[in-house]
């Protein structure tokens, strides 16, 4: 018996006629001290909270793609539209991914190139079983060999609150103001990072500061704690909060910072269609992001404002949650809870709009988006 027990989500179709089948895999892959847990709370189109909080709590994401229905015109098969999402979701979860294939079933889709297949006939499931072993055995090995690492990555650090304000002053310049109040979870923090990157590769735009200021607010005595600026380019700005000496577990910061740079964004809407003519844009809809912030560890708060020029008439505002920093899919939960819970607000007072996004314990992983429309260039002053 090995030491450790490993627990696996296991996406699979729960139709009778697939019940043999998956018992069959279910019995292969206990026999590698890996716990097949199935949590029966499928919906097309949309995972459940439930399915969700479990694969996040599992090692690993085991899938059996069996036969569903005839794909017209073809000899090919499609299978349970659930394990896709599940899929998507582990992968954005970077949780270790293997998929067992029936004979004919077409895998199409959001399935990135590290995941791991095998197929299985029906008919004769003895038949690859030496296969469908040695790819257990190294699914097993490869667990074990991240078990350390996967503990090590536990959250490095709270953020207590995270206070941000960005004002667009024109056409040509923004400047962004933040506070943080953050505490240590670990017994040596040496740094906390910040990035920003230019997504919009229309020539001649650039996110390059030109005025970064910092200041600490609050800090253990005899420590020294100072930005280091990593990258500054047109296109990333990358740095960190570096402590000296690093802070110890249960120590708390607040730091502040400035940054006033250029506005890349389109400033009217036919700027936008322009760009998205020239195929730079980022999106291929007529949107702004007004805040996009990545929640990248544990916080209790995130509020995130964005101001608008005098007379500056925006249209069609909204927010948004994706999960995964390069995934991005939809956080349809979590949007659904900061609806719900009105933490997205726009208003105009007199002749000056204001988005303002405040999320209680928004959840890591996730990116929050605010967007907005902005207006003809006819319309602005």
């Amino acid at each position: 018996m090995a030491e450790i027990i490993f627990k696996a989500f296991l996406s699979c179709s729960f139709t009778q006629e697939d019940k043999e089948i998956v018992n069959f895999f279910k019995k292969i892959i206990e026999s590698f001290d890996i716990e097949p847990e199935i949590y029966d709370y499928q919906e097309i189109g949309r995972i459940p909270d439930k399915v969700k909080e479990n694969i996040i709590r599992s090692d690993c994401l085991i899938a059996i793609a069996t036969r569903r229905k005839k794909i017209e015109g073809s000899d090919y098969w499609t299978y349970p539209d659930w394990i896709q999402h599940e899929i998507a979701l582990a992968n954005a979860y970077n949780k270790p991914i293997v998929i067992f294939v029936e004979e004919g079933v077409k895998i199409e889709g959001f399935i990135e190139v590290e995941e791991r297949r095998e197929k299985f006939i029906r008919d004769d499931l003895i038949k690859n079983i030496d296969k469908i072993t040695t790819f257990l055995f190294n699914l097993r090995k490869y667990l074990e060999s991240t078990y350390q690492t996967e503990r090590i990555q536990l959250p490095v650090l709270l953020r207590h609150y995270i206070h941000a304000k960005e004002e667009m002053l024109s056409r040509e310049l923004t400047i962004t103001r933040c506070e943080i109040l953050m505490e240590s979870l670990i017994p040596e923090l040496e740094a906390t990072h910040h990035s920003i990157e230019l997504e919009d590769t229309t020539p001649g735009l650039s996110i390059k500061p030109t005025q970064f200021d910092f200041i600490c607010k609050e800090m253990p005595s005899g420590m020294n704690v100072e930005p280091v600026i990593i990258q500054n380019t047109d296109y990333k700005f990358l740095w960190k909060v570096k402590f000296d000496p690093p802070l110890k577990k249960g120590e708390k910061v607040k730091y502040a910072f400035k940054v006033v740079r250029p506005n890349y964004r389109p400033y009217t809407y036919e700027e936008i269609l322009e760009r998205i003519k020239q195929g730079t844009y980022e999106y291929k809809e007529p949107i702004c992001e007004a805040c996009e912030w990545h929640i990248s560890y544990p916080t209790a708060e995130l509020f995130f404002e964005f101001e608008f020029p005098e007379g500056y008439e925006i249209r069609k505002y909204y927010s948004d949650v994706k999960i995964g920093e390069k995934t991005r899919l939809k956080a349809e939960s979590e949007s659904r809870r900061v609806k719900e819970g009105n933490f997205f607000t726009a208003e105009k007072i007199f002749d000056k709009w204001t988005l303002s996004l405040k999320v209680p314990k928004p959840v890591q992983g996730h990116l929050y988006y605010t967007y907005y429309e902005p207006p003809k260039a006819t319309e602005v002053k």
